[in-house]
């Protein structure tokens, strides 16, 4: 069983991640099923405000990153 949440950093495109929790063995399926949609739901909550935290993280950086078609120098002196 997978439960992700996806997210665009910016406006555009660019810049799109997933969080996800993935179960990788029966026992571990099994607890994260018998969560209901209810449990899972509140799973998923969790990773959103994960992807809050990430997000808020990153911003600085996403906001400085230059657009596309915008020059950048890559320190070969043009």
């Amino acid at each position: 069983m997978v439960i992700s949440r996806d997210r665009f950093l910016d406006d555009g495109r660019r810049f799109h991640v997933t969080l996800s929790l993935a179960s990788h063995t029966i026992e571990m399926h099994s607890l994260l099923t018998g969560l209901g949609a209810e449990g899972q739901q509140q799973v998923g909550d969790i990773l959103v405000r994960a992807l809050n935290e990430i997000q808020q993280l990153l911003q600085p950086t996403v906001a400085r990153a230059p657009r596309p078609g915008e020059t950048s120098s890559f320190g070969c002196g043009t």
